[in-house]
Parts: C-alpha cells; structure tokens; sequence
C-alpha cells in the first residue's frame, strides 16, 4: 500500500487547527455575552434583512422551501452612537417594522428584547 501524501496531512491539520479556533472564539464570544449586563438603549430600527443561512452567494436565488434562514437588523442609537447590527430570532425579527423607534435590551453582543414606543 502507498502512503498518503503529505499535503493531505497537512491539509487536515489546517482544517482541525481553524475549527478549533473558531470554536474557541464562539466560547468565548458566548461567556461575554452571558457575564454582561442588560443593557436598555433608545434606538430607531435602521433596517432589516433575512437571508438563507448559509448564505450561498448567487445571484437571484430562489429561497427554498424548509431552508435555515438568519434574521439581522441594523439600529441607530438615539444618543448619536454609530450604527450596529444584530442577530434575531424569525419571531423578533417579524414583529419590527424599519423606521420604529424603541427601547432595545442587549446583553453584550446578543439581542434580549425590543419594545416599540
């Protein structure tokens, strides 16, 4: 039998060492968010956008039936901030309109809720 050649080893090893890294980053990410405080920040809802998850980037792509999507809404602090994007629930994301202001609680980097004035 023949050995396998060494790239493929090498390969392997690239893969394993960026999965473990990435891993590690959502951990942490993850401790952060749960070890900070709620946070409640007047905000107007800037934009919205869903997309299919993972995001395949085709032109014109049909949304298959039963696919994964991923909500994200952009907001704009009242109190002059710049502008940041968050990750929501399908849920969430549908009972907000663009252009509402309201009262958004974040724990870190996750979204907790959004209440509209």
């Amino acid at each position: 039998m023949s050995k396998p050649p060494l790239i493929f080893f090498i390969v392997l090893a690239i893969i394993a060492v960026l999965a473990t890294r990435q891993f590690i980053k959502q951990r942490r990410e993850t401790a952060v968010n749960d070890a900070s405080p709620v946070r409640s920040l007047p905000v107007e809802v800037k934009t919205k956008r869903e997309f299919p998850f993972p995001n395949r980037r085709t032109r014109q792509r049909e949304v298959i039936a039963g696919e994964t999507m991923r909500y994200e809404a952009w907001f704009h602090p009242l109190n002059g901030a710049g502008d940041f994007k968050l990750t929501l629930s399908a849920n969430d994301y549908h009972q907000m309109d663009k252009g509402v202001k309201g009262e958004l609680k974040v724990q870190g980097t996750r979204f907790v809720s959004f209440t509209p004035r």
